[in-house]
């Protein structure tokens, strides 16, 4: 009977050092891209989610613009009071730093890894209307004339622009890129035929792939997608087994917002993500859950082959 007043007194100590997270004020979850894109789609659910299991108030606020960097400075800007949360994508979180001399922020120290929650592929797309019927055809026809063919991205450093600068690598191709600010207005220049070619990622493409307006010659997932297995994988039109070209979604406070507070988002999250799996997979994105040290590690091993990859495409910082 001491024992279990023990233990009860044990969980009852524990329950009232829960931090009270979310607080009276509403958690703004800051998002670096545009509103209708793949990751706003996801952290619309999520506040969605949250916001029932607490019962506290969460917003999305979409702050686009250079690469992701105005977003990511923008949350780590914020008070470290756990109202505020940044969602993003990890090529522009884990590269756009490296690509200025000056940079802004340092992914791995400057922020809090609250949790991956997921990872999506990029899929490389043409128009619907394109002459380019596949992968293969796409390959003759820039050996063929280079220089000819040209592709959108949402700038250097973007994993739209270094997924294909990988492609044109290993196949020794000659495609010009064009630079864009937004994945919408890329996605409707392809759609019109302004250029030939676009890597965004599966859950942005998925919608136009559905009703024709983009055709999809490969995608970076490690199998071919259960959405729509007819597309095949890089590796596969490639030939080079283990190729890969994805982006995984995750969770970030900023730094110094207190242990117990990033604790309890973890633990929020950990619960919501699993409720949200259908949702994810409808995207076209695998379901995935890392944690803590676990995640900051692989934060930093990303890191460093982000890095390695922008010196291998000779990719300098400005």
């Amino acid at each position: 009977m001491v024992s279990l007043a023990v233990g009860l007194l044990g969980t009852a100590n524990l329950y009232a050092a829960a931090p009270a997270w979310p607080s009276s004020q509403p958690v703004k979850i800051v998002v670096p891209f545009s509103a209708g894109t793949g990751l706003d789609d996801v952290a619309r659910g999520f506040a969605e989610e949250l916001a029932t299991q607490t019962k506290g108030t969460f917003s999305v606020e979409n702050k686009d613009g250079a690469g992701g960097t105005i977003g990511a400075m923008a949350a780590l800007r914020a008070p470290a009071d756990g109202n505020t949360m940044l969602f993003t994508a990890h090529a522009p979180f884990a590269v756009a730093p490296y690509m200025q001399k000056a940079a802004q922020y340092d992914p791995v120290s400057d922020f809090e890894p609250i949790a991956k929650i997921a990872i999506i592929p990029m899929v490389l797309i043409t128009s619907g209307n394109s002459s380019l019927r596949d992968f293969n055809g796409m390959v003759t026809e820039a050996k063929a004339h280079p220089g000819k063919l040209s592709y959108a991205s949402s700038g250097i450093g973007t994993p739209s622009h270094l997924n294909v600068e990988v492609v044109k690598r290993e196949l020794g191709l000659n495609i010009v890129s064009v630079p864009y600010k937004n994945t919408g207005q890329a996605m409707t220049d392809l759609i019109g035929g302004q250029f030939a070619l676009y890597m965004p990622s599966f859950p942005a493409a998925l919608p136009m792939l559905r009703t024709g307006q983009v055709r999809a010659l490969a995608i970076g997932s490690a199998q071919r997608s259960d959405v729509m297995p007819d597309i095949p994988t890089l590796a596969e039109v490639m030939k080079v087994p283990g190729l890969e070209a994805v982006v995984w979604y995750g969770f970030f406070a900023p730094k110094g917002t207190p242990a117990d507070v990033v604790a309890r988002m973890e633990s929020e999250i950990v619960r919501a993500t699993p409720k949200l799996a259908d949702r994810l997979k409808k995207l076209g994105a695998q379901p995935v859950l890392v944690q803590g040290n676990e995640f900051r590690q692989q934060l930093s091993k990303d890191a460093e082959n982000s890095k390695s990859l922008l010196r291998a495409l000779n990719i300098k910082a400005e």
